[in-house]
């Protein structure tokens, strides 16, 4: 398995696979019209996400990476988005932020401890957030063979400890692939932890996109969102 920083300049791949097509769809949907928004892509990785969330109106986007290598990728793509190195748990970076968006990072959070200072992090940065996460109710054995066909196959190599499930996750491409460790957190886990970081909203939003039957009925990824202002009963059913 490899590390961020030698994946850097290949990683980028996994969203144009069908599945990261998918998820990209989903988000823009969730998302919409961010005119005069501020955004803070908290793990921006090479600033696939922060470019959307500027085209989609955003009047600044920050992103912040704690990989220096993902950093210096993004950079290479000229725009006016401004990118930074850092830990997703120092929170705000640049002030407040109408969104806070993270895709893909609390999964590589190996304990609560560290999911919740992420969470923390989020919500000292914006009251509004965008989550992108591994799908808490996977079918593992779709996900582990079926899936290859739509660019990624995710396998547990580890029991669950404390509400997260390990496990490696292998990226296809034009006959190539690469992998790297992750991780599963319940939605239990998940919405408690949020809950504690002061989000008194949280919703799964259920994704929508142009996808293959099976892979719109088992998604690699959930999303979520979630809001430390306003509170409905109704978006909470399912979840708690």
């Amino acid at each position: 398995m490899e590390t961020y920083a030698t994946l850097a300049d290949r990683y980028d791949q996994w969203n144009l696979t069908i599945a990261g097509q998918f998820q990209k769809q989903a988000i823009l949907a969730e998302v919409r019209d961010l005119t005069g928004r501020t955004v803070l892509d908290v793990g921006c990785g090479t600033g696939f996400y922060s470019r959307l969330f500027a085209k989609q109106g955003a009047a600044r986007v920050v992103g912040v990476d704690l990989s220096e290598e993902m950093i210096a990728v993004a950079k290479t793509v000229p725009d006016e988005i401004e990118y930074l190195v850092g830990d997703a748990i120092l929170g705000a970076q640049g002030g407040r932020f109408d969104l806070v968006a993270s895709v893909w990072l609390i999964n590589h959070a190996e304990t609560r401890t560290e999911l919740e200072a992420m969470l923390n992090g989020f919500a000292a940065a914006g009251d509004d957030l965008l989550l992108v996460t591994t799908n808490a109710d996977a079918d593992w054995d779709f996900l582990g063979s079926d899936a290859q066909q739509f660019g990624v196959r995710q396998q547990p190599n580890g029991p669950a400890v404390d509400g997260r499930l390990p496990y490696v996750a292998n990226i296809y491409y034009e006959g190539e692939s690469f992998s790297f460790q992750s991780g599963s957190w319940s939605l239990e886990v998940l919405t408690d932890a949020l809950h504690a970081a002061g989000y008194r909203s949280v919703r799964r939003i259920a994704p929508t996109g142009d996808a293959p039957t099976d892979l719109l009925a088992m998604p690699p990824f959930m999303i979520l969102r979630a809001n430390t202002k306003w509170s409905a009963p109704e978006v909470l059913r399912g979840l708690t």
